[in-house]
């Protein structure tokens, strides 16, 4: 009971410094909104109306809406990693009667929940100025928002396990690069995966990036109980896999650690 609140606080404090560093909230939400213009009204509205995609001009817009909410609200907990092991920083931490891998956890989902409630608002209230209606069910809106936080989640433990490989990378930009790329991609950032090769859409089932951005958010536009069971065990299970990773590449880094004297 009291090592959870001991995470409990260090959320708290992360989401509430979050809160209060509106300087990057600001800069987040025109982002944001400046992805929305450029990708949803020229290729997207341009796509529907070649008949790419069996979606309308609308359902496309919000669906590249909540893509664009998670991937803008994922915090960068990987280059913090690695500020923490090449700069000594990780020695220091370690000592602490609490687990580095927990709190840094902690910390990344009190700024992510920060970004997903601010961005979730700007993303919510600029697709409905431009749409003017929900083109689907509430109940798809309300699904998606929540499966928001766990595909947040997943992608913070994959994150995560990139900044570890700083144990042996000198750099992890080019792994954190190659696994944004992928998630574009394979994750339907830009077209709902429908329209995908069927070879790829078969390799992107094999990978977590469907059910962080494109998976979730067609769910959200063509809802059905089925299709939510489905992504909520695609979370689960990527979820497990990810701490799993990160787990033991955290013990095999200070194994190293141990031995080199760091």
């Amino acid at each position: 009971m009291f090592e959870t609140r001991k995470y409990v606080a260090v959320y708290w404090l992360a989401f509430l410094h979050a809160l209060k560093n509106y300087k990057a909230l600001v800069g987040l939400s025109i982002f944001l909104i400046t992805c929305l213009i450029i990708f949803a009204h020229l290729w997207k509205l341009a796509a529907a109306k070649a008949g790419i995609v069996s979606y309308n001009p609308e359902q496309l817009l919000w669906y590249i809406a909540f893509n664009e909410w998670i991937l803008v609200s994922l915090p960068d907990i990987q280059d913090e990693m690695e500020k923490d092991l090449r700069s000594g920083r990780l020695a220091y931490l370690l000592p602490r009667p609490i687990s580095y891998l927990g709190s840094t956890f902690a910390e990344a989902l009190g700024t992510l929940s920060v970004n997903l409630l601010v961005l979730g608002g700007v993303t919510f209230a600029f697709t409905w100025w431009q749409v003017g209606a929900l083109p689907f069910a509430s109940s798809g809106l309300l699904v998606a928002s929540v499966f928001g936080l766990l595909a947040g989640i997943v992608a913070i433990l994959f994150q995560m396990t990139i900044g570890i490989s700083a144990f042996w990378l000198h750099d992890v930009n080019p792994i954190y690069w190659i696994w944004e790329k992928l998630l574009f991609m394979l994750g339907g950032l830009m077209l709902p995966l429908a329209v995908y090769p069927a070879w790829m859409q078969t390799l992107a089932a094999w990978t977590p990036f469907p059910a962080i951005l494109g998976g979730r958010s067609a769910l959200a536009i063509d809802f059905n109980a089925t299709a939510v069971a489905t992504l909520f065990g695609a979370l689960l299970g990527w979820a497990i896999v990810g701490l799993a990773c990160l787990t033991f590449l955290y013990r095999k880094g200070l194994q190293i650690l141990n031995v080199e004297g760091g």
